[in-house]
């Protein structure tokens, strides 16, 4: 099985801009002599031959390469597909269109104290599992810090992205079978786990303190939440973007709450809004998979969507029961947000 590297470099970088300063392209900032993504670039090769950076536009790729050609002259620098915006999940579905190995490594442009060893057990993972991810002791995961099966991105990326789905971990939530390991299993080979310290603002250059762990979760996990076969997916998929929807597809998701929301939220303009009360229950049910697994970070996304609907429902009851759940389980895995469904009780 072949794996091939994807940086992703096409964010906009908000928080490492300054008020009235020129836009700084925090990939290219120097970090202990070199550009930040240039050690990405030097961890990504020496696990792999196939190394590409993922950027925003033509500008960019021009940019790059100009930069980058010299020093790293096999390089591919690719633009995000065209039609869906800017987002993570755009640059992996750009990864997945553009690198032909089975497996893609996706990492982040901002993480340059990533090692080689931690690199090499992710990949060491590398079986039949549709993704390979960290997973940390509070429950969340790192979706832009993970290997993919490339046919499992090409097979969901487009019917999510015509959903306006842009979260990275609808990939993990999408599939029937993935490896979560233990960021204390990483410990013997990165003692102090900077691999995963993004650099989000121009003092993070000079922290030396870099990453803050809990107890919780320590050993690795594998999870099958979508226990129906790639057929029937291959169905959803088809059917929702050719439009020609068929409700009877409902009754073969059973055993899988991700799709069936899916399947559901295409299905509620068409046929009524029993649908949409369909996938807010089938959401809550993924929640709740999730919660029991230990994956927060998940259950937590799995609770907004399920948010969305009751909101668009005007169905205050279960509005008010989910936000108040998905606000106890945001401050358990730590994420800061604005809640676009919390906005009641922040």
């Amino acid at each position: 099985m072949s794996i091939g590297v994807a940086i992703l470099s096409g964010g906009e970088s908000r928080r490492f801009q300054k008020p009235d300063y020129k836009r700084r392209d925090k990939a290219l900032e120097i970090v202990n002599g070199k550009r930040m993504i240039e050690w990405v670039i030097d961890s990504a090769y020496k696990v792999s031959n196939k190394v590409t950076i993922i950027v925003r536009d033509e500008k960019q790729v021009k940019l790059y390469s100009d930069i980058f050609s010299k020093n790293y002259s096999k390089i591919g620098v690719i633009a995000d597909l065209k039609g869906f915006g800017h987002s993570p999940l755009v640059g992996l579905a750009t990864s997945a269109k553009a690198i032909e190995d089975d497996f893609i490594l996706i990492l982040p442009c901002d993480a340059p104290y990533v090692k080689e060893d931690v690199l090499k057990l992710l990949i060491n993972k590398v079986n039949s599992y549709d993704v390979i991810s960290p997973l940390w002791p509070d429950g969340k995961v790192e979706p832009l810090f993970s290997i993919y099966r490339r046919e499992h991105v090409l097979l969901c990326y487009e019917v999510l992205l015509s959903l306006k789905r842009w979260r990275p971990d609808d990939l993990i939530r999408a599939s029937r079978k993935s490896y979560f390991i233990s960021v204390e299993n990483m410990r013997e080979i990165d003692k102090e786990l900077n691999s995963f310290f993004n650099i989000n603002y121009p003092e993070d250059i000079s922290i030396k303190k870099r990453v803050k762990i809990n107890n919780g979760i320590k050993e690795d996990k594998i999870i099958h939440p979508n226990r129906v076969s790639i057929e029937i997916i291959e169905g959803v998929v088809k059917t929702i973007l050719s439009k020609d929807l068929n409700p009877n597809l409902i009754d073969e998701l059973k055993n899988s709450h991700f799709w069936k929301s899916i399947m559901a939220l295409s299905l509620c303009e068409n046929f009524g809004k029993k649908y949409l009360e369909l996938a807010g229950r089938s959401f809550e049910d993924e929640a709740n998979y999730y919660m029991r697994k230990e994956l927060k970070m998940l259950a937590l996304h799995a609770l907004l969507d399920a948010l969305s609907c009751w909101k668009e429902l005007n169905h205050s009851e279960n509005v008010n029961r989910l936000s108040k759940k998905a606000l106890s389980l945001r401050k358990q895995v730590s994420i800061d947000f604005k809640g676009k469904y919390l906005k009641f009780h922040i």
